[in-house]
């Protein structure tokens, strides 16, 4: 896929979904505005939901592995990442029925043995430049005023797509992000682009 702008890319990225309520909401606000985000789930929500796990991809979107139950993998015994990562990963790839390709860490921390399974298991680690804090500002006029602050070219954005706050927030920054020239991408779209400059 072409972009028009790739010094105009961002990727948004939610965590700790899908959640009915928050991630249909944000879903339909990308649809509406022609973008693109990745959502990183949780495998143990990601099966009470199906149809809305299954809709993430219809729709374009990318979707990675958050864990099957969010433990801080430094704190975690190595067979039981294990077995965070593998249940959670095929989980979603029986339900979606595609190879799951990336994994965030829960909080982002991870060990250098946790990073040999993810190579083991075929996932690529995905982190962030940019944190939102959202979680725990809970307030969508400030999480919204902040990211248009001081968001940057090429971005990889943190959110959380459980919290309601953060889907008001994207009903207010997505347009004006779009407005302002930026493209919205998935993760996928976002490494393609970097390949492509490095090749």
């Amino acid at each position: 896929m072409m972009f028009q702008r790739q010094d105009r890319m961002i990727a948004l990225t939610f965590d700790d979904g899908p959640q009915p309520g928050p991630t249909n909401e944000i879903l339909d606000i990308l649809s509406e505005n022609q973008a693109r985000a990745t959502f990183f789930v949780l495998g143990n929500i990601a099966i009470q939901h199906p149809d809305l796990t299954r809709r993430i991809v219809q729709e374009g979107h990318d979707i990675g592995v958050h864990s099957l139950s969010h433990p801080n993998f430094q704190e975690t015994e190595i067979y039981e990442v294990y077995r965070e990562l593998i249940d959670s990963t095929l989980l979603l790839e029986d339900l979606l029925g595609i190879p799951v390709k990336y994994v965030r860490p829960p909080y982002g921390f991870s060990t250098a043995e946790a990073q040999f399974l993810f190579d083991r298991i075929g996932l690529q680690s995905i982190l962030w430049t940019y944190d939102t804090l959202d979680w725990g500002i809970l307030d969508a006029d400030v999480i919204a005023g902040n990211m248009l602050e001081n968001i940057q070219p090429r971005e990889i954005v943190l959110l959380h797509d459980i919290h309601p706050a953060t889907a008001q927030a994207m009903r207010i920054a997505i347009p004006q992000l779009v407005d302002q020239g930026y493209e919205l991408v998935t993760i996928s779209e976002y490494l393609e682009t970097q390949e492509n400059t490095l090749s």
